[in-house]
């Protein structure tokens, strides 16, 4: 019994020491990167972003949950990873494992990369530095592209009004005063290289020349005889039609 009670002191003692449990936590880390062998080149981030306050809504791009990806990483191929975005910071998120922090993947080496088979983009890793920032869903990938990338700022809600712009499903708290606010935007990638920024069903009829307009009109009034479509729905029909003429 004694010896029990010695053993468990002088672990406490340990644990009181200044950076004991720092240096345990680097020994599990370096553990896991042993066990990752090549795909540990995907843990050498810094430690992703913690939002220590309260809040509704989520900084990520659909919830907090983490869920299986591939990415295409400094020019290599990675599966088997779970995957979620930081919809504030733009950044791609690796989750590691219980007790290591989970990891900020480059963004400069971060070609593509998919989330439950949902395909994303690094347009500036693709077309330069001059290509609008973030990471950019593909919603439709014919000839040209659609894409869209999910924006979350964080905003004061003293009366509850913004929970409609969190896009989020989950509990909403009233005697919380700060919300992530949801927005979007959208990008048409011609086949050319071009990167035409879209915000309206306007400027998606202004992609076409205007002997096309008339048929893509048409069209559209008979797609929406029974539901008006959301903007990204409407956007991605129309470019359907137009390359399947």
């Amino acid at each position: 019994m004694w010896k029990k009670a010695i053993t468990l002191l002088l672990a406490l003692a340990y644990l009181a020491l200044p950076g004991a449990g720092t240096a345990s936590a680097q020994d599990d880390y370096t553990l896991f990167r042993q066990g990752a062998g090549e795909a540990s080149l995907l843990f050498r981030g810094h430690k992703s972003f913690d939002y220590n306050l309260l809040y509704n809504g989520t900084p990520y791009w659909n919830s907090p949950l983490f869920l299986p990806g591939t990415v295409i990483y400094n020019g290599k191929f990675y599966d088997g990873i779970d995957l979620n975005i930081d919809a504030v910071r733009q950044e791609l998120i690796v989750r590691i494992g219980i007790g290591v922090s989970n990891k900020v993947l480059g963004g400069e080496f971060v070609q593509e990369f998919t989330i439950m088979g949902r395909r994303f983009l690094n347009l500036r890793y693709i077309y330069g530095d001059a290509a609008p920032a973030g990471y950019w869903e593909v919603l439709y990938d014919g000839r040209n592209k659609i894409v869209r990338r999910v924006t979350k700022t964080l905003e004061q809600d003293v009366d509850g009004s913004k929970r409609d712009e969190t896009h989020f499903d989950g509990t909403y708290r009233y005697d919380v005063y700060q919300t992530f606010i949801y927005s979007e935007n959208y990008c048409y990638l011609t086949e050319d290289g071009g990167i035409i920024p879209v915000r309206r069903r306007k400027d998606v009829l202004r992609l076409f020349d205007k002997s096309q307009r008339r048929d893509i009109r048409r069209h559209m009034r008979h797609q929406e005889t029974s539901e008006f479509l959301s903007f990204d729905r409407y956007f991605v029909e129309v470019a359907r039609y137009i390359e399947s003429r």
